[in-house]
């Protein structure tokens, strides 16, 4: 197709059609992030009680015997970084075999910071302990067995520490129990048996004051009782013919217990020593040793101021020696 002269003819040309750039879209805008709030830390909750302790400075049982004043502590320790101030209670309670008929022991502390002691009583009582950081408190008591304690009597001081934030408590129970004594009785010499006998009949009676006794052979002017208190066994002394008192002090066990082994009565006699008779009809009579039976524990002897040498045959513990390896025979 021939066009005119005059036509504005717009040609095609070959290749791609050309196409417009689209106009470029802006970029979506990020929403701000909003922070999420953060929970406040809470500090854990320190339980006070936890970091008290409670302790026995020793022993917090103690064995004792009428009349005695002991004395038991304990100590109160924080652990705590800062000086605090704790409730101390304190209880005093009493105990007897005897249901109603248990004696009061006395009790007596000296309170923290103070310079007096002063006397507790079988209810509670609270004080006010301030503790510093890792320095112990110490708690003394002096308790004292009473005169009529029975055996197994028992006195107790019990101890509960209240925390300021009402935590955990520390207790703490510290206890006195009585035991018998042993105590030597002072007897003239020879009569040791007989005190014992009149002291054995009146304990039927009284039979919660004198346990046992112990009349040793080879120990004269003297008896050993097994009782509960120094007053009770004086009391039971009273009015007995040759008994002569009590020796103050209890006698350990330690010291008793070689009486107690049984030994020869016959032991470091020989043929032809001169004895004294210190027990039976022939008593303080001098004779000289004829025969010794080991076996039997007996010696026969020969009355020295008797006319006609009877022999006579006595116990090894009724005869004390005078002179050791006389001459055999008689004259």
């Amino acid at each position: 197709m021939e066009g005119g002269e005059h036509d504005e003819g717009i040609g095609l040309l070959s290749g791609a059609p050309v196409v417009a750039p689209k106009k470029a879209e802006p970029a979506p805008v990020a929403a701000p992030s909003i922070a999420a709030p953060v929970a406040p830390v809470v500090p854990a909750k320190v339980d006070i009680g936890r970091l008290l302790t409670l302790a026995a400075a020793d022993d917090p049982t103690r064995s004792v015997t009428a009349e005695t004043v002991t004395t038991i502590s304990a100590v109160l320790t924080s652990k705590a970084t800062e000086p605090i101030d704790a409730t101390l209670v304190i209880e005093v309670a009493y105990t007897s075999t005897y249901p109603g008929e248990g004696a009061e022991w006395p009790v007596m502390w000296l309170p923290p910071g103070k310079r007096t002691k002063t006397e507790l009583f079988p209810r509670k009582e609270k004080q006010t302990v301030h503790l510093l950081p890792g320095q112990g408190v110490p708690l003394t008591f002096e308790i004292t067995a009473p005169v009529g304690v029975r055996y197994g009597d028992r006195a107790e001081v019990r101890l509960a520490v209240e925390p300021p934030d009402g935590g955990s408590a520390p207790k703490l129970t510290l206890a006195c129990i009585a035991r018998q004594a042993v105590l030597a009785i002072k007897t003239s010499r020879g009569y040791e048996r007989e005190v014992a006998d009149t002291l054995l009949g009146r304990t039927e009676e009284k039979s919660d004051v004198v346990f046992a006794l112990l009349v040793p052979s080879a120990l004269r002017g003297y008896v050993f009782a097994e009782g509960m208190s120094f007053e009770g066994v004086r009391e039971m002394l009273k009015g007995i013919r040759k008994a002569r008192g009590l020796v103050e002090g209890e006698t350990t066990l330690k010291e008793v217990e070689p009486l107690l082994v049984p030994k020869i009565t016959v032991e470091g006699f020989v043929e032809g020593a001169i004895v004294e008779l210190i027990s039976g009809p022939f008593k303080g009579e001098k004779a000289r040793v004829k025969k010794i039976d080991q076996a039997k524990e007996e010696i026969t002897v020969e009355l020295i101021e008797a006319v006609v040498p009877i022999p006579v045959t006595v116990r090894g513990d009724h005869v004390r020696m005078l002179e050791r390896g006389g001459a055999k025979g008689g004259g």
